[in-house]
């Protein structure tokens, strides 16, 4: 993935090479300039966030390794599909069904797992970006249901190539509300599939369960990353509420764990503040509730 990536910015680095020295030697003018500035400031944020967001595919491992089991009733209805009418909402949509595609295989939802791929498929389509979720692709899981390794590797390479595209085509800001629907909805499945009162007569399961809360709890730093670029596009009213959320959202992580005054050699659930906790699941909850209708 960081390839990619490096490879996206040195195809930028030789573009503004030919800016700036052409068979007519022209000079270039001051707007040109500035808009290829703006494009590399772009660039450069994308980049970031790319970075530090987990994939889809990292969150959804984790909850299937919290030994929580598999709801369907967790995933962003298929019957929502129409209301995505905009290219903003569609990006959104894109990043969620990116999410539950993840969820569903790596949980051996095999008959999802295809539903969902069409899905993703149709939002791509619209997005103009449909050589990520090529029929290929499709016909490739319908023939192959069973191999994880195989579903696991197309659902990763289906939400970085929608993610590439988008930016190779300058469409910074629906790259970005991909990434944020794709975080707010393995977000929402995580915190879902938790409860920091839990106890478990498993001592593997409770470990399992307490690391995902802290997994929840560590998305504090991929929060600031997504901060970052949400405040630079304020001025966009479809990114302005959800900056405002995740404002609120930044408050309950800082507060989520209470101050290291607990004893020497604590569990860790025995630090994070319940009902600060609780708060935040709710707001994640109202964030997904936004996003996806």
């Amino acid at each position: 993935m960081r390839k990619i990536i490096w490879g996206f910015g040195i195809i930028l680095l030789f573009n503004s090479c030919n800016l700036f020295s052409s068979k007519n030697k022209e000079k270039v003018s001051e707007g040109e300039v500035l808009e290829y500035q703006l494009m590399q400031e772009n660039t450069d944020k994308m980049k970031r966030i790319f970075f530090v967001l987990p994939s889809p595919i990292e969150i959804s491992l984790l909850i299937k390794k919290s030994g929580v089991h598999f709801r369907e009733d967790l995933l962003n209805d298929m019957e929502n599909l129409p209301g995505y009418s905009t290219s903003p909402s569609r990006a959104i949509a894109l990043g969620v069904y990116c999410a539950d595609l993840s969820y569903a295989s790596l949980n051996e939802q095999y008959q999802i797992s295809i539903e969902y791929m069409n899905v993703s498929r149709s939002l791509a389509e619209s997005l103009g970006i449909l050589r990520t979720v090529g029929q290929d692709k499709i016909r490739l899981l319908e023939s192959n249901v069973t191999n994880k390794e195989l579903i696991v590797d197309i659902v990763s390479e289906i939400y970085m190539e929608s993610n590439q595209q988008l930016r190779e085509q300058d469409r910074y800001s629906l790259a970005a509300l991909m990434l944020i629907g794709g975080w707010v909805e393995c977000m929402y499945i995580a915190t879902q599939s938790v409860n920091p009162n839990e106890k478990s007569h498993e001592k593997s399961h409770e470990e399992s369960h307490e690391e995902l809360i802290k997994q929840i709890l560590d998305q504090k730093l991929s929060l600031e990353s997504i901060k970052t670029v949400l405040r630079d596009n304020q001025a966009d009213p479809i990114i302005k509420p959800i900056y405002q959320d995740v404002l609120q959202l930044e408050k309950l992580f800082e507060m989520s764990i209470k101050a290291s005054d607990t004893e020497e050699g604590a569990d860790f659930i025995d630090s994070v503040d319940e009902l600060v906790f609780v708060q935040l699941v709710a707001k994640i909850d109202d964030m997904r509730d936004y996003l996806v209708h």
